[in-house]
């Protein structure tokens, strides 16, 4: 998914000003679908405009003027051609995950519960900001929209009931077996031993 046509899509919602835009990006629930930083919003707009996807509009508000930026009939083609194709599949980057993957024994597992605990903790939070999101009376969702975020309620229950049973499973001393047909482990923790040894 590139930058500019998430860009584009915001818009087509109604004309936005950049910081219309922004907030979309922005709101608590937006990193589930997109991650977009503020600071390159604005060149990507100078962009669209200088390629004719999109057009600045002017409004008066209360005698001050604000620029608009709306769709032009290449920006609404080039939108629709790019929801038509077929979505490449998601990218996960979950600093978690790969901590859990590089954990070793030596490591203290309180640690690991409380990476756990914090998680849990934001994902309540933000499950509560979805299920309250689609029935705010302020926010434009259509019918399908309103099937991606039921995605993201299963998703986030479903990260919920695994850290859960991940805290279960540490606190009660009952993990699941690994496997390690290659006897990395004790190997891993042999080069640690040497390198902190070697390193006094």
């Amino acid at each position: 998914m590139s930058i500019e046509h998430s860009i584009l899509a915001v818009i087509s919602y109604r004309p936005s000003s950049g910081y219309d835009i922004k907030n979309e990006f922005e709101h608590k629930a937006a990193g589930l679908y997109w991650g977009l930083s503020y600071g390159s919003l604005y060149p990507k707009l100078k962009k669209l405009e200088e390629e004719g996807y999109i057009t600045t509009l002017e409004e008066d508000k209360d005698g001050r003027k604000k620029k608009l930026y709306d769709l032009t009939g290449k920006g609404w083609r080039e939108l629709e051609n790019w929801l038509a194709q077929t979505p490449a599949p998601p990218v996960i980057k979950d600093e978690l995950f790969m901590k859990m993957a590089g954990w070793h024994k030596e490591m203290d597992l309180e640690n690991l519960c409380a990476h756990l605990k914090a998680r849990q903790s934001e994902s309540k939070e933000l499950l509560s900001y979805i299920k309250n999101w689609k029935q705010n009376k302020t926010s434009f969702i259509n019918s399908v929209g309103m099937l991606a975020i039921r995605y993201a309620e299963l998703k986030l229950e479903a990260e919920l009931q695994w850290i859960t049973e991940s805290l279960d499973a540490i606190e009660n001393n009952d993990m699941p077996v690994g496997q390690d047909p290659s006897q990395l482990e004790g190997k891993q923790l042999e080069r640690r031993k040497i390198a902190l040894i070697n390193e006094i």
